[in-house]
């Protein structure tokens, strides 16, 4: 793996300690990434009796960066490495963008998910992204077809897909799993999911009332569709990953308009729509959730004009 003539020194009793997961990843690979974060150019892993497995071996290869690793059965004056437990490395996964229902809701749910993911072997971070958009084409059905139960079952189904939509992405930032190409296909999912949601409500309440609730839930859909079709056609321009992250990437204006902004960022959050919307279907109110999703809707795609248009001109000016 690479020259012997370490600077840095890393010691573990065995081998089987070193191949120990910690959140996903061989304890032994955590202590090279650590090192190579430090800026460590060569590292040595003082190891004890056995050999390293072969999942340790690739997640060292993986995570040792432009670092040199080397191994060796002397531990003599190697320091050892104590990493944090599972659960310490995922209640680090937050995001600082976390709406108020994710913060207090969903994250503390979804990182105990992510936490007992990550203790089986093999699960990856695509693994939850794949299930997720299976549980959005379940959720369609459901609320076309089955009526009055239907909204309830379809409806704490959208919520459930809210709160795990949280693991995907804490599962790759515990294990350095995170891609550009990830985080387009989870936006994607999740943009997928809203759509099949609030098409599949607007369908079952057309067909139950007959009456201009139809038409509401067409025009939040069509909103829906042309908002996530500006921000890809935005992420493609700007080579980088399609999701609502576009939007947070804005300097934090004062005043009235920073107040809105932060308002129309709380209320159109996913997190936040999707408890909404469970809410008040359970209430027997969920014409009222079409109809505030709908006008929230109408406020969130002139907030995307905004923001992906007027604003960065406006910036372009005052420079």
């Amino acid at each position: 793996m690479g020259s012997e003539k370490a600077a840095a020194m890393i010691a573990f009793a065995s081998a089987r300690e070193a191949d120990r997961r910690v959140a996903g990843v061989a304890a032994a690979a955590r202590a090279v990434r650590a090192r190579a974060e430090a800026g460590e150019t060569r590292i040595r892993l003082g190891l004890g009796e056995g050999a390293l497995a072969p999942a340790t071996l690739a997640d060292i290869e993986r995570l040792r960066g432009g670092a040199e690793v080397a191994l060796a059965p002397d531990r003599s004056g190697a320091a050892g490495f104590c990493p944090p437990s599972s659960w310490e490395i995922v209640r680090q996964t937050g995001k600082p963008g976390d709406g108020l229902v994710s913060r207090w809701l969903n994250r503390p749910i979804s990182q105990r998910i992510s936490w007992l993911l990550l203790q089986i072997p093999g699960v990856r971070p695509i693994h939850v992204t794949a299930f997720n958009a299976v549980l959005a084409l379940a959720i369609f059905p459901l609320l076309v077809k089955g009526g009055e139960a239907g909204l309830i079952a379809g409806a704490v189904l959208f919520q459930a897909a809210s709160v795990l939509d949280g693991v995907d992405g804490e599962m790759a930032r515990a294990t350095w799993r995170s891609s550009p190409a990830g985080a387009t296909l989870d936006s994607v999912v999740d943009i997928a999911t809203n759509l099949l949601f609030v098409t599949g409500l607007t369908i079952n309440l057309a067909l139950r009332d007959g009456d201009a609730i139809g038409w509401i839930g067409a025009w939040a859909v069509a909103l829906s569709i042309s908002g996530g079709l500006l921000l890809g056609l935005r992420a493609r321009a700007g080579g980088g990953p399609v999701g609502f992250d576009q939007l947070k990437r804005r300097e934090r204006r004062r005043g009235f308009v920073g107040f809105v902004y932060w308002l129309v960022q709380v209320l159109t959050g996913r997190d936040c729509f999707a408890f909404l919307f469970m809410a008040l279907t359970l209430a027997g109110l969920e014409r009222v959730a079409l109809m505030i999703y709908a006008g929230v809707g109408t406020i969130w795609f002139s907030y995307v004009l905004g923001s992906l248009f007027l604003l960065p001109r406006a910036s372009r000016r005052e420079a």
